[in-house]
């Protein structure tokens, strides 16, 4: 397993837009971001509700959801990075319902800071017991 580490990376000027003639959002996100060239951008495969060291998949949304962002924060710190950083955002979720229970959470989790986010209700993700999943990316 390769682990790397870098010293925290100060932050890029990011530009995020929010038309007035574009659709009114429901939860704190930005329609778009813009990233100043330059920049170093981490691309980052999905993360799931799935615990550490031990790597079980927690039972209930909640947790589902407190872990995944636990999971982005640590690939973020891996990279230098924090949750200021991210500038795009998507979320699959399996299930609707679970919809408001996660803004709540990512509300908590991301503050004031709306990176660009798109939602998504799939049938399904790679493991049945997955309720949600998030991939991002970040900028530094």
């Amino acid at each position: 397993m390769i682990n790397h580490h870098t010293e925290r990376r100060f932050n890029m000027p990011t530009r995020f837009y929010d038309p007035q003639n574009v659709s009114t959002r429901i939860i704190p996100y930005s329609h778009g971001a813009e990233v100043e060239a330059g920049s170093t951008l981490l691309f980052m495969a999905g993360q799931v509700g799935r615990s550490v060291p031990d790597g079980e998949i927690l039972p209930d949304f909640e947790a589902q959801v407190r872990q995944t962002y636990a999971n982005i924060e640590a690939v973020l710190d891996g990279a230098g990075m924090d949750l200021t950083n991210l500038v795009k955002m998507t979320t699959y979720l399996t299930d609707r319902k679970n919809l408001e229970a996660m803004r709540e959470i990512r509300r908590e989790i991301l503050g004031d800071h709306k990176p660009a986010h798109t939602l998504v209700i799939a049938a399904g993700l790679a493991f049945e017991e997955y309720l949600i999943e998030v991939d991002c990316i970040a900028a530094a």
